[in-house]
């Protein structure tokens, strides 16, 4: 089977555990410069972090449907561009991807709060 097969070309590829691409969480201790504690305590810097296009500040085009208290409206405005600020706070939580080799972090996400 393919399953089979994938598990066999894993194993046969040996190394460590940091060798490989995971998962790993964290939590955000200082914005500038940008450093994130991991979950074994490890500290990393911006140095070895790849922030995601939605992490900070960023653009997109876009429509809208508003409602509110006083205005109700079921047209679509559209915007040239739409400003999101996802940007990392202190204390944030924060989802990223360590690449093969363990040097450099991709973060992807932050929890919500």
């Amino acid at each position: 089977m393919a399953g089979d097969l994938l598990i066999k070309m894993l194993k046969s590829r040996g190394g460590k555990d940091s060798d490989y691409a995971d998962v790993v969480y964290g939590i955000v201790i200082s914005i500038d410069p940008l450093k994130v504690q991991l979950s074994n305590n490890m500290v990393i810097d911006d140095n070895f972090i790849i922030l995601g296009k939605h992490i900070g500040k960023f653009k997109l085009p876009g429509k809208a449907t508003i409602h509110g208290s006083d205005i109700i409206t079921t047209e679509h405005i559209t915007f040239d561009d739409m400003e999101f600020d996802n940007s990392l706070k202190k204390g944030d939580k924060v989802t990223m991807i360590r690449m093969d080799g363990g040097q450099q972090f991709y973060l992807f996400e932050r929890e919500e709060v």
